[in-house]
């Protein structure tokens, strides 16, 4: 189930859904589009009502694209990246040249 709130990933709610697919061997899109919006709940299947309004013939790409677009967490908040410089003192600098 994916709710569209709090620290659910957008990217693994879509990495188990075709996995599902894959599994149950599903390519039909109507079927795909059937069996997704029985995992949508809350935020995310009003989302998904509206979409669905607004752009009655989008295929189950352009749902993903525009849901993880909606649904995805800024990166900062999932992922971390520290950045190592080396910093080096040439020979004859003092400490306070390195700037």
């Amino acid at each position: 189930m994916f709710k569209g709130v709090g620290n659910e990933d957008s990217d693994q709610f879509w990495f188990v859904v075709k996995v599902v697919w894959e599994a149950q061997g599903v390519t039909d899109e109507n079927i795909k589009k059937a069996t997704l919006v029985s995992t949508l709940q809350d935020r995310a299947m009003t989302w998904y009502i509206k979409h669905s309004n607004d752009y009655p013939n989008a295929g189950i790409m352009d749902i993903q694209a525009t849901l993880n677009q909606e649904f995805s967490r800024p990166k900062s908040e999932t992922h971390s990246l520290i950045i190592f410089k080396e910093i080096a003192m040439l020979p004859g600098e003092t400490p306070w040249e390195l700037d």
